[in-house]
């Protein structure tokens, strides 16, 4: 009791006595924002801000700035560790250890000037007028210490009812057909609407889509300044009207369509000739002229439209082939209404070879040395295929807590693929609106040695094609999906494991697996204009249906074969949710939930061991090793990680973030998750879900660790701790009742998710 009091003490007199001991003359230490009031006005009826969350949450970024020792939070303060390091390390030298310390270490004082609460508010006011709330008033007022420079921002802003748009008129009158035409075609689609409110951002929105509206429609001398917006406040009733028009005396050709006269296609500088010949040539190579034309949407005869432009540069840049890709226009010199296009673009280097030695590090809880050679070849058959190999060998070595159970591993592996443009896609919903579509073929072996156990050698092969329906979601289709794995070389180990647990080895032993698969993904996860962020992945995985059909059944065995070896027939549902809270500038909470089930049905008792679930890994339950926890309640004491998998999983993660100094961030994190089998494995007791006591059922995990940016590179140095296990009987799950020491560090790259 006496420790606490003195730590506390020590605490108190750290935060009370180092945050001002530096402070400039005549300033006083922000201590953070404790209020800001946003008051409706009455009117004469209830009224609500439109899209009130949404503005509140820029608002108080707008306003709260971050405290020293805030950890995200503006409105808390806890110990500020860097402002004291700071004040420790105090010098005004310009080397040294001190100033090292300082400034890699400490935090400035963040004082009232540099917050300016006067110059905020005003900001503040701008964006609820911005928004059509006028006459919105701020205030503030900051509270200073009596005995103490320290102060504290109090902010009140009254809004009144925003202005909303009552009528939206385009002046067209005076203009061609052609063009009044292309302004009723974009009424259809237009931003702002008559009962909106005023927004200035949607406004210089709509200005932008108009323009390129126009563009898209064959008007390329008109500019963002010939389109104008006038506002007329004046109508009463908090409402007003919107003239949308054009400038005054612009030439006549702005108001007429210009169409592509002629097209020069220029590769590594070479003029490429308008004649019949299948392909295009440079120097060192040649791509199929049919391919090419396809995908440069600047076309003699067609209208402008600068939509073909992006898409022609996107398209050459997708290919993999070429760099620097550039779509360039002059006037015609016999009409002003031709247009001369020029496509240009350079050719990378076909070949490349490269070798590479490596500390090879796996999130599923291995490190150890690999040697690889990679090889890529572009355009190989002259449509821009581009195929790819690498060759690895490794040695791995287990790290965690539970490193005694885990075996080391070797081995070699090869990956393969060839990627090409899709150019006539098989669906009318894949377009290249968004990207480039590509149809692919890919090829991965592998010679896996688990010293403790066998040698597993497998190959997969699949073809399917990859597109993209909007700037956040991507599909992946797997038509055919072709994977195959068996042991050899079994150890004694292994055998007696089998003996105990024949469904392993079914698991394990001659497994064929042939079906389809498709992959949706949702990611709107970056930060940089909002408070939330989001990513979803869904799998969806068919095998073994189409092999029913046209298999034979062994008269012996009774299973189904196809090419003398029996296929595995199964469904399964994987998922991966994750979301992104900001915490101010420097702070974030990240969420993840991911999951999975898997069913086997027809030609197979359980799920093969390569599509069963595991859990574990420095990107799932830190500091568990991965394949060494689960399913269920079940626990393994002759640390034979093999058979710890199963048909269901289910994982949630929360981590906040914090930057602690320019290069450095620190995390404070906890897991919850565990697998299942559907079914109770007998060579496994208590292994099966219980429906009604899944998280009873979960381990439960936290740490605290650094992360250390290098640019190119962030290394994760955690330290964690098994705080809940459900292998154990009740009264010893917690950390405090088993006395178990389930703690240690985990190593890792990158963020876990």
């Amino acid at each position: 009791m006496k420790k606490s009091g003195l730590i506390l003490i020590i605490s108190y007199l750290l935060l009370s006595c180092s945050g001002t001991k530096h402070l400039p003359k005549g300033e006083y230490l922000y201590v953070g924002t404790k209020q800001a009031k946003l008051e409706k006005v009455k009117y004469e009826d209830k009224w609500k801000i439109w899209q009130g969350g949404t503005k509140r949450s820029i608002v108080y970024f707008n306003l709260w700035d971050l405290p020293n020792g805030s950890l995200g939070f503006p409105f808390f303060r806890s110990l500020p560790s860097r402002l004291i390091l700071y004040n420790w390390f105090y010098t005004e030298k310009e080397k040294g250890f001190s100033h090292w310390m300082q400034n890699n270490f400490g935090e400035d004082p963040v004082t009232i000037s540099k917050i300016n609460p006067e110059l905020k508010a005003e900001k503040v006011r701008n964006l609820y007028e911005n928004w059509g709330h006028f006459g919105t008033t701020a205030q503030f007022n900051i509270r200073y210490r009596k005995k103490r420079p320290i102060a504290t921002v109090y902010y009140k802003f009254l809004i009144p009812k925003a202005y909303t748009y009552r009528r939206i008129d385009y002046v067209v009158d005076s203009l061609q057909e052609s063009i009044r035409e292309s302004f009723r075609l974009y009424r259809a689609t237009a931003l702002v609407n008559a009962g909106d409110e005023f927004d200035l951002d949607k406004i210089k929105k709509e200005k932008s889509s108009l323009l390129n509206h126009f563009h898209d429609h064959g008007y390329y001398y008109l500019r963002d300044n010939d389109i104008t917006v006038l506002a007329d406040t004046t109508v009463g009733n908090k409402q007003i009207d919107l003239r949308i028009g054009f400038a005054k005396n612009l030439p006549i050709n702005h108001f007429s369509k210009q169409t592509i006269a002629s097209k020069t296609l220029t590769i590594e500088s070479l003029l490429q000739p308008n004649q019949d010949d299948k392909y295009y040539h440079w120097p060192a190579g040649k791509i199929k002229r049919r391919v090419l034309d396809s995908l440069v949407r600047v076309r003699p005869g067609d209208l402008y439209s600068f939509n073909n432009v992006r898409m022609t540069i996107r398209n050459l840049s997708e290919l993999g082939m070429f760099s620097n890709p550039l779509v360039s226009f002059s006037i015609d010199q016999n009409d002003s209404l031709k247009l001369n296009s020029k496509v240009s673009a350079n050719v990378m280097d076909a070949t490349t070879i490269g070798f590479n030695a490596k500390a090879n590090y796996k999130n599923v809880g291995y490190i150890g040395p690999s040697v690889g050679m990679n090889f890529s070849q572009l355009n190989v058959f002259g449509g821009a295929e581009n195929l790819n190999i690498d060759l690895d060998a490794y040695y791995d070595f287990p790290i965690g807590v539970f490193k005694e159970r885990i075996s080391k591993s070797s081995g070699l592996s090869l990956r393969a693929s060839l990627t090409a443009p899709l150019i006539r896609p098989p669906f009318r919903f894949i377009k290249q609106t968004y990207s480039l579509p590509k149809k692919f073929i890919s090829f991965r072996a592998e010679l896996n040695d688990r010293k403790d156990y066998f040698n597993l050698i497998g190959w997969n092969a699949s073809t399917g094609i990859v597109w993209t329906s909007s700037p956040k979601i991507s599909h992946r289709l797997t038509v055919l999906d072709a994977t195959y794995s068996n042991i050899i070389n079994p150890t004694a180990k292994f055998d007696s494991l089998t003996v105990d647990n024949p469904a392993l080895a079914n698991s394990l032993i001659d497994q064929f697996i042939f079906g389809s698969n498709y992959t949706f993904k949702y990611d709107n996860s970056s930060l940089v204009d909002k408070l939330v962020g989001t990513y979803f992945e869904g799998k969806i995985e068919l095998d073994g249906n189409i092999l029913s059909v046209i298999s034979k059944t062994n008269s012996e065995t009774g299973l189904k074969e196809s090419f003398g070896i029996p296929f595995s027939q199964l469904a399964q549902l994987s998922y991966d949710f994750r979301a992104y809270l900001k915490l101010g500038e420097k702070a974030q909470l990240a969420f993840r939930n991911l999951g999975g089930i898997g069913f086997a049905y027809g030609n197979s008792n359980q799920m093969p061991y390569i599509r069963q679930f595991f859990i574990g890994g420095s990107n799932s339950l830190r500091p568990i090793n991965a394949r060494s926890s689960g399913p269920g309640r079940y626990i393994e004491l002759d640390q034979n990680e093999v058979n710890q998998v199963g048909d269901m999983k289910l994982e949630w993660n929360l981590e906040y973030r914090v930057k602690i100094a320019p290069k450095l961030n620190g995390a404070i994190w906890t897991d919850v998750g565990n697998i299942w089998l559907l079914k109770e494995d007998p060579a496994r007791p208590f292994s099966a879900v219980r429906w009604n006591k899944i998280f009873q059922d979960s381990y439960l995990t936290t740490g605290l660790g650094l992360r250390i940016d290098a640019g190119f590179l962030m290394l994760r140095v955690d330290y964690g701790v098994v705080l809940y296990a459900p292998i154990f009987i009740d009264g010893f799950k917690w950390i405090w009742q088993n006395k178990l020491p389930l703690w240690g560090p985990v190593i890792g790259f990158g963020l876990p998710f």
